[in-house]
């Protein structure tokens, strides 16, 4: 039988792009922050949603505007600087050369704190900045759009086809953009040290 692989090629269709970034000075930036996200967590109520089966510390509902606050001005500009670098990446249009952050708020995770799979509806990209996270911290997972299969086929090694959902270990400083419909999670945390994320969404 005629060998054919020389007259075969697989397109790699359909990335799923994620930008990871540090900022050149997080450990100053991040003791501001640090001071400034207790002082809400103080006053803010955790808003977590009655359909969240996870117990993370948020603000997702009740202060989601965080980057409206004079002392989230250095990351929100660090941030959207990172975005539009994301969208000229991906070959999106900006109209007004600029990516808007739309919401921003805080997670907090402390011992056996995680949160469930979800996306992030009603905007083009979403990201997480990495406040705190003390080695062992619970790690981000993003899934393949291609992880809900009828069949779970058994696999010789994982590769780019076949690998369902990879898991990334944050580092302080460092942010993670991706697109809004893009399934993501994170892991249980299992130190009794808190993991602290700043999370937003953004449109154009």
């Amino acid at each position: 039988m005629e060998d054919l692989s020389q007259h075969t090629r697989v397109l790699e269709l359909f990335p799923c792009p994620v930008q990871v970034s540090k900022h050149p000075d997080a450990a100053r930036l991040n003791a501001g922050l640090q001071q400034a996200v207790q002082q809400i967590r103080t006053n803010t109520p955790n808003s977590r949603p009655e359909d969240w089966a996870c117990t993370v510390y948020t603000t997702i509902e009740n202060a989601n505007e965080i980057h409206m606050m004079p002392e989230f001005t250095e990351l929100s500009q660090f941030i959207a600087g990172e975005l539009v670098q994301f969208a000229n990446q991906t070959g999106v249009f900006l109209p007004e050369s600029n990516v808007y952050i739309k919401n921003m708020w805080i997670n907090i995770y402390e011992k056996n704190c995680s949160t469930d799979v979800h996306v992030h509806p009603n905007s083009l990209f979403a990201g997480l900045y990495i406040l705190k996270a003390p080695e062992g911290s619970s790690k981000e997972v993003f899934d393949s759009p291609a992880a809900e299969k009828m069949i779970s086929v058994p696999v010789l090694e994982d590769n780019d086809f076949n690998m369902e959902n990879v898991a990334y270990t944050p580092e302080e400083g460092q942010v993670m953009l991706f697109n809004s419909n893009m399934r993501h999670r994170s892991l249980l945390h299992t130190l009794d040290e808190e993991r602290i994320t700043i999370e937003f969404t953004a449109v154009i």
